[in-house]
């Protein structure tokens, strides 16, 4: 199977959800294996690979190399990984990725628009060699080697409850079944995540606010609050560098634990 990048270059402009400055990139094509490359415009042109970046996961999946930081990545890599697009250069202006609707919706319909290029280069898939696990009291991730790469999900909030899915990966199901999930947030969070300096791009129009009285707007999906997890983990895992097949399972998950399975698949990667 051939690698892809995009046919041409696409913009997308917006406020970033934490630190709610407004913010620019520019989705470009690029050659074969050249991975998943950030471009800092205003900081002399550091061209960085995702997988050579340290990874912080404050409220969100944060990159960071020689003090420049990339806030809020998750959903733009999740649209990279869904669409199965190997090679892009991502050129910021701002230090995060601008929120949109809070969803990966926005990402997938600006690259489809640009259109997809084949490169005739094969694409290196990672193949787990093991199985891998992690636990952290009711919370837990693990991933089994596979062909392919499939995600079971499950989640449990208050005012939520318990919400669980299927995912097998396929490009089409991702553009209809899980791009579209907004991130959310709870009622009771928002005065903690004002003190800590976050959340200062969030509105109504960007993420579902949960409280006992109901959601903010109208969902979706009636699991969207699962599925935008499931969408968190595919941006994470994308810091792998490359795709991955796996059967992977997440038991009340979240950025931390997606990011200790990527840390994890590297060491065993490495190992070998």
């Amino acid at each position: 199977m051939w690698q892809t990048t995009i046919k041409n270059s696409v913009e997308i402009t917006g406020v970033g959800l934490h630190t709610g400055r407004e913010s620019r990139i520019i989705i470009s094509p690029a050659p074969a294996n050249t991975g998943i490359v950030f471009n800092f415009a205003d900081k002399n042109s550091l061209k960085v690979k995702i997988d050579d970046m340290i990874i912080s996961t404050n409220r969100g999946t944060i990159l960071a190399h020689n003090g420049y930081f990339i806030y809020t990545v998750e959903h733009i890599l999740s649209a990279l990984n869904g669409l199965e697009l190997d090679n892009v250069e991502i050129t910021l202006e701002g230090e995060e990725i601008p929120s949109c609707d809070g969803s990966a919706k926005v990402f997938v319909d600006k690259l489809k628009d640009a259109g997809v290029e084949t490169l005739e280069e094969d694409r290196r898939i990672i193949q787990l060699p093991e199985p891998i696990w992690i636990f952290n009291g009711d919370k837990g991730i693990f991933a089994l080697p596979s062909d392919k790469l499939s995600i079971y999900y499950i989640i449990e909030f208050p005012w939520i409850g318990k919400q669980w899915i299927f995912y097998e990966h396929d490009p089409a199901r991702y553009e209809q079944e899980i791009a579209p999930a907004r991130t959310f947030g709870f009622e009771e969070e928002i005065e903690t995540l004002v003190t800590e300096g976050l959340a200062k791009g969030g509105s109504f129009f960007n993420s579902i606010i949960v409280g006992k009285n109901g959601y903010s707007s109208p969902l979706r999906y009636p699991d969207e609050f699962v599925r935008h997890k499931l969408l968190d983990l595919m941006g994470d895992i994308y810091l792998l560098g490359k795709r991955i097949n796996a059967t992977i399972f997440v038991v009340k998950g979240g950025h931390n634990l997606h990011v200790e399975l990527v840390k994890r698949i590297k060491e065993v990667i490495d190992d070998r």
